[in-house]
């Protein structure tokens, strides 16, 4: 029995009182850092995707570039769009390899920063109808030393362009200008006109990334007192049959001293969601549903304020008639950083990136998301749709896809995939239920589905199921290919190294684990660890070890192995699972 002096039975009490004043009135904090230091995934639960493996393919080193997007076209070759708005189409080989067919130059010898691209509906293998979204302006992603930026284009020089492609030719045949006047300028010129998508119709969409951090200024030095536009942080949407004859149609909005109105009933560009803050990319889903992910805003930024009275109040446009509450207080500096979401994006909803010019004030969800005094008690916006799937901060989720192929008995088919940036590797997640939101999340690094190099989009062979992903940082194209789990095993045993590990892990294990989790894994006084849902994943596993369990049945191992220790052992671990 421990006994305890006055001065620590003091300390106790005060300790305690302490934590019950923290869980009765900062509840949300307390689930923010504990969501944020545990993130459990449901990876294969009930081994619905056992046996799910993909082989890594480095292809040839010729392939080379900072590819912003991928796709395949109507004549089944792959075409990859290069920052500098280049674009390279590849014949792909019946090995799933790449071989550069023709080098595109739409812009000739300028380069125009770029990241959209897709296919119109009507193309077909001899019609190349491609659409891309671009800027005249480089940004701090990188700089053009051929740029044709001058200083009165810098804050809307955001374009949709439309081009035909030659089927035989590196020939350019068409390149015209549909829109421009998209708003593109903030601290730092790095959120832009995004990715596109067709819709079964024929309407185009794509993303409009925000100004600011927050929604309101970044009071960076020479920043104008607010910098969201109102066409910014917003899903667009484009009916081309009401594009009128003379074009480009310059959608400059009056905020910016343009004549522009996306309200209008016959505008071609139309607002299809707002608070959608710097959504890379989107997907339409055979279940008919818009999905899309929302980069979150660092920390220490700054909201708007819905008081009139307020010196940092933004009358919203003349079109918004705002019926909401008028005690939404901005934040000079809120916090925390923002986690990254997945959004099922409804027309006419909110997704929580403020703009003052539309009357949109409330961070994401307020006062569960906002730790700063003055969002006590403050809701989300009754506009607010919610959040489809929380990835955490600092993921940087990107590249998004429907998973189509019926490789594998189809235990992958109508997934999504997205790549994540920050960890190297893309997560598979499953939508469903009534409102089908993501029900379940499976790392992809748990069957081959990582890389180093920034993953930045990624596309599907659906004739095959392979998977090709753009590395930003990498500077080139991986291909990942279904492979049955028994050939992996055989692969696996002839490589020298890897067996090396593999044995040290075991070693570990042995000196280590067996005593509670049997010689071989199959559970002691511990559980078995081969069927152990808890403990699939390499990244859970690892911290399993590193931490021990949540309910502290296991100990913490971080004092006692090494980190390369730690790895082995769970490299060891997840090998029985096979």
């Amino acid at each position: 029995m421990i006994c305890m002096n006055g001065k620590s039975k003091k300390v106790a009490m005060l300790f305690t009182l302490g934590l019950l004043l923290i869980l009765v009135f900062y509840p949300n904090r307390i689930n923010r850092y504990i969501n944020r230091q545990i993130r459990i995934y449901n990876t294969m639960p009930n081994n619905e995707l056992d046996g799910i493996l993909f082989q890594k393919v480095n292809l040839d080193k010729t392939i080379k570039g900072q590819f912003t997007s991928l796709v395949i076209g109507p004549d089944h070759k792959l075409y990859a769009s290069e920052i500098n708005g280049q674009i390279l189409r590849f014949n792909i080989q019946p090995t799933g390899e790449l071989q550069l067919e023709h080098t595109f130059k739409p812009y000739g010898d300028l380069s125009k920063f770029t990241i959209g691209l897709a296919f119109d509906p009507i193309s077909s293998s001899d019609s190349l109808i491609i659409w891309t979204s671009n800027s005249e302006t480089d940004s701090d992603w990188v700089k053009f030393s051929n740029s044709s930026m001058n200083q009165d284009k810098i804050d809307w020089a955001g374009s949709i362009t439309r081009l035909q492609l030659s089927s035989e030719t590196d020939e350019v045949l068409r390149n015209e200008i549909i829109i421009k006047g998209l708003p593109r300028f903030g601290p730092n010129q790095e959120n832009f006109a995004n990715s596109i998508v067709f819709d079964e119709n024929g309407k185009l969409y794509f993303s409009q990334g925000a100004n600011t951090g927050m929604g309101w200024c970044d009071c960076e030095k020479k920043q104008k007192p607010f910098q969201e536009a109102s066409l910014s942080a917003t899903i667009l949407i484009l009916d081309t049959n009401k594009l009128p004859n003379e074009l480009p149609l310059d959608v400059k909005t009056k905020d910016g001293g343009g004549n522009y109105d996306p309200y209008q009933n016959n505008s071609p560009l139309k607002i299809y969601a707002t608070g959608v803050r710097n959504a890379y990319d989107l997907v339409w889903h055979s279940n008919g549903q818009l999905y899309t992910t929302i980069n979150g805003s660092g920390g220490n930024e700054n909201t708007p304020t819905s008081n009139p009275k307020s010196p940092y109040y933004v009358p919203p446009l003349s079109s918004i008639n705002y019926k909401g509450p008028k005690n939404i207080r901005a934040i000079i500096g809120a916090q925390p950083d923002q986690n990254d979401f997945m959004v099922r994006v409804e027309q006419g909803g909110y997704y929580g990136h403020p703009n003052p010019l539309r009357a949109e004030y409330v961070l994401n969800r307020g006062d569960i998301d906002v730790e700063n005094f003055e969002y006590n008690g403050i809701e989300a916006d009754t506009n607010f749709r919610g959040f489809s799937y929380d990835f955490g901060p600092h993921v940087a989720p990107t590249g998004i896809i429907e998973y189509k192929s019926k490789v594998f008995n189809g235990k992958l088919q109508n997934c999504i995939l997205v790549t994540r940036m920050q960890y190297n590797d893309i997560i598979i997640l499953r939508p469903g239920g009534s409102k089908k939101d993501i029900v379940q999340d499976y790392l992809g690094s748990d069957m081959g589905l990582v890389l180093d190099g920034g993953p930045l989009d990624l596309i599907e062979n659906p004739i095959n199921g392979n998977i090709y992903v753009s590395g930003f940082n990498n500077l080139t194209i991986t291909l990942f290919k279904p492979i049955r789990k028994e050939n992996f095993k055989i692969l696996s045993s002839t490589n020298e190294e890897f067996n090396k590990r593999l044995k040290t892990g075991k070693t570990i294990f042995q000196q280590n684990c067996q005593t509670c989790h049997g010689r071989e894994g199959q559970g002691a006084i511990a559980p078995n660890l081969i069927n152990d849902k808890e403990a699939k994943g390499k990244e859970n596993l690892k911290f399993i070890i590193k931490n021990g369990s949540a309910n502290g049945a296991m100990p913490a191992w971080k004092n006692k192995l090494s980190n390369d220790e730690i790895i082995e052992v769970s490299n060891y671990v997840l090998s029985l699972k096979q």
